[in-house]
């Protein structure tokens, strides 16, 4: 499999940091934490199936650590078995990597990744479509770098590729590119803020049809402390976008669109409660061959019951149109959560809860599904050594 060449080329620079530098902490660890559940609408399609299940994904994780250093690895499977369904039954398999580099005035980062996953299951950030089992790999590159100008004032680049490919001729393979840069400061213990410059270019291909977006987005970013309990984050800005669709020995479509983008939360953490929100319009790339506008708020709650027993609620709507005027998308899909934590023991605990998902709109299918489910969480610990 392609996912082996990533490892094979991933694995060896890691044995060659790991061994280049004495005084290092090395950790081998692994997780297994199976969950059960029933989700009376697997597909979330108008006509309901529902079924047993029984998710696994074993994975192992490998680190190293210094004092001005990190490089870590996972890789495993996620594991899917269904009762009633048998034909979505599915091993996945995943690598990811990441590193970060610090030093006197400057900071370094790269994370890589590559994974298979079902549509369905990353239907709510792709196309939509719930129903579909076609295989989606996934490979991403990351580098960043940030530079001390000054004791307050700092500046940075962040770089990103991600393609993706699909196994069913209904969707488009494409490829992502974002580059940002920017600066910010740090104007007093609670404020900071700056200015960030983002390009991203997105392409995608069929055997009929061709697709590019180009698009130029200008933010300013904060974050601020308003009291030892809340703090504030986000960022405001202007996007251009510029899309060239081409239909194969006919014509070709162009576009240009702007607006505003934005991403706002508030986060608020006590001694009982535990409470985030969060409200974004991003550009989201998609399966389809096209860029879509995607309209989210979400909330996090947790509440600390008891030593052991924890309350946890989350809920989210989103809402996603097209970014261009000759595109066509148009869909609504919200999720409502409650779920309890019992920590038993110190390495062990059992998650229990509920999931409703809802999506409708002129673009899909009108669905709604009911999920319960049960997760055992254990902590290893895994094996820590220094050399």
């Amino acid at each position: 499999m392609q996912y082996k060449n990533l490892t094979y080329g991933i694995i060896p620079s890691f044995i060659l940091l790991s061994s280049s530098v004495m005084g290092a902490e090395y950790l081998v660890d692994a997780d297994f934490s199976p969950t059960l559940k029933y989700d009376d609408n697997v597909e979330l399609r108008e006509d309901k199936e529902g079924s047993f299940s029984t998710e696994i994904t074993p994975t192992l994780f490998l680190s190293r650590t210094t004092e001005d250093t990190f490089l870590g690895l996972d890789a495993g499977y996620r594991i899917e078995k269904f009762t009633s369904l048998s034909e979505l039954d599915r091993q996945d398999p995943f690598v990811l990597f990441s590193s970060s580099a610090t030093h006197e005035r400057s900071e370094f980062g790269l994370d890589a990744q590559y994974s298979e996953r079902a549509q369905r299951t990353i239907a709510e950030e792709d196309t939509g479509d719930f129903a579909s089992d076609a295989t989606v790999t996934t490979r991403s590159i990351a580098p960043r770098y940030q530079y001390q100008l000054t004791a307050r004032d700092f500046i940075y680049t962040n770089l990103s590729y991600q393609e993706r490919s699909y196994d069913e001729d209904q969707f488009l393979d494409n490829d992502t590119y974002v580059m940002t840069g920017g600066w910010r400061r740090v104007f007093t213990e609670r404020l900071t803020a700056g200015l960030a410059l983002t390009y991203i270019d997105y392409e995608a291909e069929a055997v009929n049809r061709t697709s590019e977006y180009e698009a130029y987005n200008l933010n300013v970013t904060s974050t601020y402390r308003l009291s030892e309990l809340w703090s504030l984050a986000g960022q405001v800005g202007y996007n251009t976008l510029d899309s060239e669709n081409t239909i194969i020995n006919g014509p070709t479509f162009k576009d240009t669109s702007s607006g505003m983008l934005y991403s706002l939360s508030a986060i608020y953490e006590g001694d009982l409660n535990n409470v985030s929100v969060e409200i974004a319009k991003a550009l989201n790339p998609s399966g389809e061959g096209v860029v879509n506008e995607q309209e989210s708020i979400t909330v996090d709650w947790q509440r600390r019951i008891a030593d052991q027993l924890n309350f946890g609620l989350r809920a989210s709507y989103q809402e996603t149109t097209a970014a261009s005027d000759f595109d066509n998308t148009d869909r609504e899909y919200m999720t409502f959560s409650p779920s309890l934590r019992w920590q038993f023991e110190e390495n062990i605990a059992l998650n229990m809860g509920y999931l409703f998902r809802k999506q409708e709109g002129d673009t899909v299918q009108d669905a709604e599904s009911n999920m319960v489910f049960v997760t055992l969480n254990y902590d290893w610990g895994g094996l820590l050594y220094s050399r």
